[in-house]
């Protein structure tokens, strides 16, 4: 017997990588979400901590999912690596990258979505709608607003500005892979690069409906500079951009 699979379906893949320590809280953060239906893909890509456990014994717990599945690597690929192997599993309509050391809000899936409905009323070439967070520590708490921008096409070729996590039409992604696993800093740059280039176009809702973690271990780098400016006594809103690097293959 096959499962329906409902039209409005959300798919939510996480990439991970020896998040041990955060993927617990990110996974329930996903299973609190008010929107359903939601399946959720946790792609392991090869941690050398206890990520596999942590996850395996999380996702066991959860019950108000769709659907899970939790895909371990035996090799590291990177993130876009691990992107890749998740394409072949996503059955969503809807679809959108978390990574797994962020929170969303529990309205993060349900506000995204509307918004991105009724944009596409207007504009159909609308596929995707990006938002603002909350800059937080390694515990939890909370250290300023981080700030994208209104979109526009051209300035993405020079800047990264849409984040992760962004509710996407899973159309606009899966035609857009494979994704270049040279790539390894800059991942979502070069998602969303390859995205537009097919024609799609994003929308910012100027709301901090997510949590972006700041540590030592952000791919980006992003969260070590915050963190020495916040020790300095530099507080206030910053513009993301700032801090995102443009893709590159450089480690």
């Amino acid at each position: 017997m096959t499962t329906e699979i409902p039209a409005n379906l959300l798919t939510v893949v996480m990439p991970n990588y020896n998040y041990g320590r955060f993927i617990d809280e990110a996974i329930r953060s996903v299973a609190a979400q008010t929107y359903a239906p939601i399946e959720l893909i946790v792609v392991d890509d090869a941690s050398t901590d206890d990520s596999v456990a942590v996850a395996t014994e999380t996702l066991s717990k959860v019950t108000n999912l769709f659907d899970t599945k939790l895909i371990a690597l035996p090799e590291n690929v990177g993130k876009l690596g691990a992107l890749n192997r998740a394409l072949a599993h996503v059955r969503g309509e809807y679809f959108m990258i978390q990574d797994s050391d962020d929170l969303l809000t529990p309205e993060y899936a349900s506000r995204t979505i509307t918004e991105l409905v009724e944009a596409r009323k207007t504009d159909p070439t609308i596929g995707f709608i990006y938002t603002d967070c909350m800059l937080v520590s390694q515990t939890g708490e909370i250290l300023d607003r981080g700030k994208s921008t209104a979109f526009d096409a051209k300035m993405l070729e020079e800047y990264s500005f849409v984040p992760e996590p962004a509710m996407c039409l899973a159309k606009p992604v899966l035609e857009a892979g494979p994704y270049d696993e040279a790539i390894r800093k800059g991942t979502k740059h070069h998602k969303w690069r390859r995205i537009v280039a097919n024609g799609w176009n994003g929308k910012h809702l100027a709301e901090p409906i997510f949590y972006y973690r700041m540590h030592d271990k952000n791919l980006s780098g992003i969260g070590k500079r915050v963190i020495e400016e916040v020790e300095k006594g530099q507080r206030g809103h910053r513009i993301l951009s700032g801090y995102w690097p443009t893709q590159t293959t450089q480690r």
